[in-house]
């Protein structure tokens, strides 16, 4: 919209950047932790962590897409 600061562009907001950068480790370290808790569970050696690191980072681009990628309108 015309009435929006910095000319209705989302991603010249500080506030994006920082939101991005939370989903990102939000999304890594859950999934990660996850992984790591299911690893000592089964007794195995770093099978599930980098699954659940690749999960995680995988769902948070997909949610940056999802909130910042389509133009409102």
């Amino acid at each position: 919209m015309a009435d929006e600061p910095g000319g209705g562009d989302r991603w010249g907001q500080p506030g994006v950047a920082w939101n991005v950068i939370g989903l990102l480790l939000g999304g890594l370290l859950a999934w990660g932790g996850i992984g790591y808790l299911l690893d000592r569970l089964f007794g195995f050696r770093g099978l599930f962590l980098p699954i659940g690191l690749i999960v995680g980072a995988a769902g948070a681009i997909y949610l940056i897409i999802v909130r910042y990628g389509k133009p409102r309108g």
